[in-house]
């Protein structure tokens, strides 16, 4: 018998697998670990670490891309770390 909830958390069937961006194999592993970005610009040389992304490793290579979610927390993260290191430095 089938939950309404196991049909809200099913992925799309249809929807195009993810690869990995330095070898492009398709075998990816869910985890979840810090994500360090580096500054540019006036920030140069600083780096925020951001703690619990949600990211893909590549089972071939290692590599580690943010998934559509992790993105999205990266983004807010290192937008709030700019603020803080700007205000720091007037």
């Amino acid at each position: 018998m089938w939950n309404w909830l196991t049909l809200l958390k099913r992925k799309d069937p249809h929807a195009a697998p993810r690869l990995c961006e330095r070898c492009a194999s398709p075998s990816l592993k869910r985890k979840i670990a810090t994500y360090p970005v580096d500054l540019t610009g006036r920030l140069t040389g600083r780096r925020v670490d951001v703690y619990r992304v949600e990211l893909d490793q590549c089972r071939q290579c290692g590599h580690l891309m943010p998934t559509p979610e992790g993105q999205a927390k990266v983004k807010r993260c290192v937008k709030v770390g700019k603020k803080i290191f700007l205000k720091g430095l007037d």
